[in-house]
């Protein structure tokens, strides 16, 4: 599941859900009207409702933070656990003329969701849930479906230049943590998977204390509840994410064979962070940060590398965190004519030392500050807010996180100075785990 690129940076947090007050729910509020509430006494681990308002429809999802990560078997066995799954709770009752739906897997997590008219949540809910029943498909229907599974590995793979560097860079960048293993898993593994594996993965990880609901619609909590499953309520603590520990410091070199890309240069660094840092706070401040080096203001880098030099013809520059310690950088460059990979590559981190070393001018930081309040919703706008968070919610419980009250993410605003900008800036400069690679013919 992708969420929107506000959402992004601020999708992973590493706290418990606070706990439950007044009447079961944990209310966040905007203006007048609670736009995110979480039920208490739920037949899940946790449930939310965001109310998007002037809507018919409704999205329900139901996330088991259970992914890649944790499995131990051959790689993308949850991924083929996630197919057998969802085709055993929707059988022939996908109604796929008036219903949207669709399953993933990723490394923390795995995901169902169903989309209907708001008069048909009963069933929604009753279909969703069935993802965690136990798997009972006749094994000649698994077997095939792990023919599928092959087809899809050969067009997300065969047929995306992108999606294969990012592949094996994956496996380079995050080693020795399962974070490195290929969802997907690999041509031969996924020929060899063998169903009962598949089912005893499902029944090890899909249940309901590992389970969150999130629905999103025009209905109350009161609704919501008296739709839910009539099964005894949960109390589990939530799962945290494997810990992640830093590769071995020093920069890896590969060179990537893809006759038919265009050349180009794939550079990414983690880094330690000195201290700690809110993940949600460290995520808007990467965002801020990312926004100003992508400028041809001083302190960015299009100037240098663009429009001055002409080292590069184009770039993308991405910052992310991975936890509340360890952040990670990803600069994709395309070489202007005459420039070759190398002399890029010099090019690039020559520059990015000397603008991590100086800082950011403090004229650039104003400028970029300033346009950066578009990261936020429009706080007055009820639609607008319950889109974002809607998209907050899912992706922060994808990675494990529990999400903010809405006060303390509007006061994240507050704390984007320049000081905590240049000094995640700085942090980049201090060794880490640095992977570069060259893509082309």
């Amino acid at each position: 599941m992708k969420t929107n690129r506000k959402s992004n940076y601020i999708s992973a947090v590493l706290i418990a859900l606070s706990a439950a007050i007044g009447f079961g729910l944990f209310v966040f509020q905007f203006q007048n009207n609670p736009v995110v509430e979480s039920l208490a006494n739920s037949p899940f681990r946790a449930t939310w409702l965001i109310r998007s308002p002037d809507t018919d429809r409704v999205t329900v999802h139901l996330i088991v933070q259970s992914g890649e990560a944790d499995q131990t078997g051959p790689p993308g066995l949850m991924h083929y656990a996630e197919h057998l799954a969802w085709l055993n709770a929707i059988g022939s009752e996908s109604r796929p003329e008036d219903r949207d739906t669709n399953a993933w897997a990723d490394s923390l997590a795995t995901g169902y969701w169903l989309s209907g008219e708001r008069s048909d949540l009963p069933e929604l809910l009753s279909t969703l849930a069935r993802v965690l029943d136990p798997i009972d498909l006749p094994r000649e229907f698994m077997e095939e479906e792990r023919d599928i599974l092959l087809r899809e590995y050969d067009l997300r793979l065969g047929g995306s230049i992108d999606a294969r560097v990012a592949r094996a860079l994956r496996r380079v960048v995050y080693e020795p943590n399962p974070h490195a293993r290929p969802v997907l898993g690999t041509r031969p593994g996924i020929a060899a998977f063998e169903p009962n594996d598949a089912v005893a993965l499902h029944a090890q990880t899909h249940r309901r204390e590992n389970a969150v609901l999130i629905v999103i619609g025009d209905i109350s909590a009161r609704e919501l509840r008296a739709s839910l499953p009539d099964l005894p309520a949960i109390t589990a603590a939530p799962p945290l994410p494997p810990p992640f520990t830093l590769g071995p410091a020093g920069e890896t070199r590969l060179r990537l064979r893809e006759p038919d890309a265009d050349a180009h240069m794939v550079w990414r660094r983690i880094v330690a962070l000195d201290e700690p840092q809110q993940i949600d706070l460290l995520g808007a401040r990467l965002a801020l940060l990312r926004d100003i080096l992508d400028t041809s203001l001083p302190g960015g880098l299009a100037g240098p590398l663009r429009f001055d030099a002409f080292v590069t013809r184009a770039f993308d520059i991405e910052l992310w965190p991975l936890d509340e310690r360890h952040v990670e950088l990803r600069f994709t460059a395309w070489p202007d004519k005459g420039v070759s990979l190398e002399q890029m590559r010099q090019a690039f981190e020559e520059t990015f030392e000397a603008t991590a070393r100086a800082g950011i001018p403090e004229d650039t930081f104003a400028r970029v500050r300033e346009r950066f309040e578009t990261f936020w919703p429009d706080w007055s706008d009820d639609k607008e807010v319950a889109d974002w968070m809607a998209g907050y919610v899912i992706g922060t419980v994808s990675v494990r996180g529990a999400p903010l009250d809405v006060e303390r993410i509007r006061a994240l605003d507050r704390e984007l100075g320049l000081t905590a900008i240049n000094g995640l800036l700085g942090s980049y400069l201090n060794g880490g785990r640095t992977v570069v690679a060259f893509v082309g013919k």
